[in-house]
């Protein structure tokens, strides 16, 4: 039996921890907000270093594919100076048989000019009225570069060659020099995304740093939380206790009361049969208190016949 001095002392005690468990409950919030607040830094790095990683890879594919470019054209070019190389060389084999030839025979005219000369000199003939001296003069030095004609045929295939050498040798250096240029234009914009790459890798290394950093502190609240959320846990089981404890002490005085109740409402119950019995006039206190004790009986049968049931 509790007595109403320990019941009051169990209400003060539940005040009191009630109390303490809305001071834990207050530090739990705060670090449930720290900890939610990591959490979503972790959350923001995370996608800041997803995207990272998205133009790391787009920079790199397309470094590579310029890279790639680069090592074609320099294939490319080195494949055109080693055929300008061999050109040059059979260039030189030729213009030395051509300079002996030439020194041979005393000349260095050309075939081809030679023999443009000698056109120009018969249409000339052939089409101006000059007169007897002039066009003998004309027909001396035609005769002259005739013969020069004639002695160079030995080197006319010679010449030909050298000048058929020689503009293949233009056409090849020609692409050559577009291959270099290709090859520093793809080498430069490999270069740019390769910058881009280096600058991205150090980028993601340092958001991967924060992401630990950010996971490390979301961890550290997370355990905190937990301790923190153990505490209230433990102090709401205080709280549950003490209350079952005033609950047996309030269900105690609630059946105690209970019992008096029946005792007078069957007190009460004898004098109004006594009086009916004696033809004596009712006050409304006795009809009160009469029907009180047959609905109390009432509620007491139905309750017998659920528990019966169950």
């Amino acid at each position: 039996m509790v007595s109403e001095e320990e019941k009051k002392k169990i209400q003060e005690e539940i005040k009191a921890k009630t109390q303490e468990l809305n001071a834990l409950k207050d530090v739990l919030n705060d670090i449930h907000k720290e900890k939610e607040a990591w959490f979503e830094k972790r959350r923001q790095i995370t996608g800041e270093i997803n995207a990272v990683s998205k133009r790391l890879r787009e920079a790199k594919g397309k470094r590579n594919t310029f890279t790639k470019q680069v090592k074609d054209s320099k294939k490319r070019r080195d494949e055109l100076n080693k055929q300008i190389k061999e050109k040059v060389a059979e260039l030189k084999k030729f213009q030395k048989e051509k300079d002996q030839v030439t020194k041979r025979f005393g000349f260095k005219i050309d075939p081809t000019r030679l023999q443009k000369d000698i056109e120009a000199i018969e249409f000339r003939i052939e089409t101006e009225a000059l007169p007897f001296s002039v066009e003998q003069r004309y027909m001396k030095q035609l005769a002259e570069k005739k013969k020069l004609l004639e002695q160079s045929q030995e080197v006319s295939g010679i010449f030909k060659q050298v000048h058929d050498l020689q503009k293949e040798l233009q056409k090849i250096r020609k692409k050559a020099d577009e291959a270099h240029k290709k090859v520093q234009q793809k080498a430069d914009e490999s270069q740019s995304f390769h910058e881009e790459v280096v600058e991205l890798t150090q980028e993601l290394k340092e958001l991967r740093a924060k992401e630990d950093e950010a996971l490390k502190h979301f961890v550290q609240w997370k355990q905190k939380y937990n301790e923190q959320n153990d505490k209230v846990k433990a102090k709401q089981a205080e709280i549950r206790e003490l209350k079952e404890k005033i609950g047996e002490v309030v269900k105690e005085e609630k059946e105690k009361k209970k019992k008096k109740d029946e005792k007078k409402l069957a007190e009460t119950k004898r004098d109004v049969e006594e009086k009916i019995k004696k033809k004596m006039t009712l006050t409304t206190e006795d009809l009160l208190a009469f029907q009180a004790e047959v609905s109390m009986k009432k509620q007491k049968n139905q309750r017998s016949t659920t528990t019966k049931q169950a």
